[in-house]
């Protein structure tokens, strides 16, 4: 892990505000099925393999597919710093849109799935609410919250990358 992902926020992730919140977000087109994509994004138990943040998750009901209303846990790692976040299901619409928030913290975090030429335009977003508890403290917080908030939007561009590499050596 480099101390670059901590100092600056990565040049290719989008950052727009709107009078609830902001939104981070990154596109890319990846030349593979959107079914296989849905079947990934939404696959949070794997969800690992292509994070750099998230190791895995766990979903709290029978269920192993999305829903909206599901929970499950997701289990994150910076270096030697572990916790894990409980997230709900707050969208589907098979084959286009997945979301969660995460409870603790607040932020939405996304998948939209679009047809194109190519193959499939992947975007992923992280939505934060002005008035989620820990905006407040990044933005209190400073240069202090600013490496954290690197570190998680350096993460966008990772996962989108291996997403790629990933379904398009297995489509």
């Amino acid at each position: 892990m480099t101390l670059d992902r901590f100092i600056r926020p990565p040049a290719d992730v989008v950052r727009t505000h709107s009078e609830n919140g902001m939104i981070d977000q990154m596109s890319i087109v990846i030349d593979a099925p959107p079914q296989l994509l849905w079947d990934l994004v939404t696959d949070i138990t794997g969800m690992g393999r292509w994070s750099p943040e998230n190791r895995r998750g766990r979903w709290l009901d029978n269920g192993q597919t999305p829903r909206t209303g599901a929970w499950f846990l997701g289990f994150n790692r910076i270096g030697p710093v572990m916790w894990v976040t409980p997230c709900e299901v707050t969208a589907v619409e098979p084959l286009e849109h997945f979301e969660f928030q995460v409870h603790i913290v607040g932020p939405r975090w996304g998948y939209r799935l679009e047809p194109d030429p190519l193959g499939t335009l992947v975007t992923e977003y992280r939505e934060w609410p002005y008035t989620s508890g820990f905006h407040r403290l990044l933005r209190w917080s400073g240069p202090l919250g600013r490496p954290r908030d690197n570190h998680a939007l350096n993460g966008i561009p990772q996962t989108l990358r291996a997403l790629k590499a990933y379904a398009e050596s297995h489509s």
